[in-house]
């Protein structure tokens, strides 16, 4: 049986504003990517994290999913808008990017308007990618909130290398 896969997106997205992890990842793929939100791809588990620390400083985050359509982009693809708000009315909570815990500010977040496309198979979303709007992305979610994002280390990025010789000398 096929799953639809404007649905499977939808199904998705709702599970991750609920707070639905279980379904969440069961709707990822093992090999899921997420892209374009922050400076550094993220592997499922990765974005399952991030999205549950969003959850408890922001209980109203929302991706405010809309015009979720088939794409001529491919045979699998997806694509939305979304226009990602909350209130961060809670601790932020990332030490894997390397962020300080960012007390509870009660500003109320709304990023701009931004494209994302999905690739979906086999019933399951494999990559997510948003596309690069000036603030909307994590960096305009912090900006927002009165922080900034530091450079992320490269544990968290699973690559293990980094290029150290601009500050060399």
């Amino acid at each position: 049986m096929s799953t639809n896969r404007v649905e499977t997106v939808k199904t998705l997205m709702a599970a991750l504003q609920a707070g639905d992890s279980e379904l969440a990842a069961s709707t990822l793929d093992d090999a899921f990517t997420m892209a374009g939100f922050l400076p550094k791809t993220l592997s499922k588990e990765q974005f399952l994290s991030l999205q549950d620390a969003l959850l408890v400083a922001m209980p109203d985050f929302s991706y405010g999913l809309a015009d979720v359509a088939r794409s001529e982009q491919g045979a699998n693809t997806v694509t939305a808008s979304t226009i990602i708000t909350g209130t961060h009315t809670d601790t932020l909570s990332l030490p894997m990017l390397g962020l300080e815990n960012i007390p509870a500010s009660g500003v109320s977040v709304t990023l701009p308007q931004t494209r994302v496309t999905y690739e979906v198979e086999d019933g399951r979303v494999k990559k997510l990618a948003f596309e690069n709007v000036t603030g909307g992305d994590f960096s305009g979610l912090l900006q927002q909130i009165g922080s900034e994002l530091p450079l992320i280390n490269d544990e968290f990025s699973g690559t293990g290398t980094r290029d150290d010789d601009a500050t060399a000398g």
